[in-house]
């Protein structure tokens, strides 16, 4: 089995090797540690508090207004799958190529370390930000999620990624070099390349790189806040247009005393909690389906804040009333759950991580995710879900506390 391989280079940034020569391709990300969360934080003894949508735009000005031009664009022109994204805690520039892979790592790499701040170039740039927020305000399901981090959250302020059009607007050329000079240091930074590539080239391009090139480092720190349990509101309303009544309840879970590898084996649980409780096969289905109070599958899903995890559970349905009041008696029921059901989910799970072995892309994913969301640089293998056991899973399900929730309704304006 193909091993992964950690490289720290004297200035602190990590590089994950996962060479496996039975590809033809390569696959290559740079990773910072400045996402949607990034917005407190201490700069050369100064404090800033930015407003949301700032690392966005970030992504965007760094692929667009550094020193080589849209260097997306000249990786695109060799055939190269490549793009950049911004999530809740990092920024990444990736690319997939079946050859020039020390091009493409050079054109990242001096793309990223080489952007010159200029505010007329920042006011064209937020044109096409403006209507990638426009395209998401008809989706009631993007104004639903504004509204749970809002009621969810005290002291965290933080409600999406991506931020409103105002936020936007009032950017600055200095907010952005404040968080680039915070964030955008070798130390905070991360590189995975997994495929089929030469590992002393690599290795060689990349040190060549920040051997030749001086990164100017600044003194900076995140700041912590003190996020209590409690939710800010119990329930609300979203009036919006929509074809049926939508009810999700969203739980707000503290995790701070969960370790890394404890979070894996937590995100299969909830997983396997929820095809029990809450899957198509499930008691609770079949009742709210008979009776007509859903004519749709319940939604499921969960994402790390800080330290909680925020879980919806949601449905399309005639009754809010009567949903809520089913899903709050399913959690607070976990006396019923179904072993089999839970063997299954396993055996599921583990041809899912055989299959994976398929596409490099999926393989590796998973590696990246752990860095990012749990802060442990693990890929996790069919060993890591056979050790699971039912016993383990009913214990850690009934240790959740589920008890701080927000319940919100999607409903036409009367």
């Amino acid at each position: 089995m193909t091993k992964l391989e950690t490289i720290t280079l004297d200035n602190g940034l990590k590089i994950y090797l996962y060479n496996d020569k039975r590809r033809h391709s390569t696959f290559f990300q740079f990773s910072t540690f400045c996402g949607g969360l990034s917005k407190h934080f201490m700069l050369d003894g100064k404090e800033y508090m930015l407003q949301d949508g700032v690392s966005h735009i970030l992504e965007h000005y760094i692929v667009e207004c550094n020193e080589k031009g849209n260097f997306l664009n000249e990786l695109g022109s060799y055939q190269m799958n490549t793009n950049a994204s911004t999530a809740f805690n990092n920024t990444s520039y990736y690319f997939e190529t079946v050859e020039n892979v020390l091009l493409g790592i050079r054109t990242i790499l001096e793309g990223v370390n080489n952007v010159k701040f200029d505010k007329d170039k920042l006011e064209k740039l937020k044109n096409p930000i403006y209507q990638e927020i426009r395209g998401r305000l008809d989706n009631k399901f993007y104004h639903l999620n504004r509204m749970n981090m809002k009621n969810i959250f005290n002291d965290i302020n933080f409600v999406d990624v991506g931020g409103e059009i105002d936020e936007v607007e009032k950017t600055t050329i200095d907010d952005l070099k404040a968080l680039y000079d915070a964030f955008y240091k070798p130390d905070n930074q991360f590189i995975v390349i997994a495929g089929n590539f030469n590992k002393k080239e690599v290795l060689e391009e990349i040190n060549d790189y920040y051997n030749t090139h001086k990164i100017e480092v600044h003194d900076s720190s995140i700041i912590k806040l003190n996020e209590t349990n409690s939710v800010r509101k119990k329930k609300d309303i979203l009036y919006f247009p929509t074809p049926m009544e939508y009810t999700e309840l969203t739980f707000k879970i503290d995790i701070s005393k969960y370790k890394s590898e404890e979070l894996l084996d937590l995100e299969f649980y909830l997983n396997s909690f929820y095809t029990s409780s809450f899957g198509v096969t499930s008691n609770l289905y079949k009742y709210l389906v008979d009776n007509k109070i859903i004519i749709d599958s319940i939604v499921f899903g969960f994402i790390k804040i800080d330290n909680f995890l925020v879980l919806s559970i949601g449905s399309y349905n005639n009754n809010p009333d009567v949903f809520t009041k089913k899903v709050l008696e399913e959690i607070n029921n976990c006396n019923n759950l179904d072993k089999e059901k839970f063997e299954l989910d396993k055996k599921s799970t583990i041809i899912r991580l055989i299959l994976r072995d398929e596409n490099i892309f999926k393989m590796i994913m998973p590696f990246i995710n752990n860095i990012v969301i749990y802060d442990y640089p693990y890929l996790d293998s069919v060993k890591d879900i056979e050790r699971l056991n039912y016993d383990d899973y009913v214990k850690t399900i009934k240790n959740v506390d589920f008890s701080n929730y927000i319940e919100v309704t999607i409903k036409n304006k009367e």
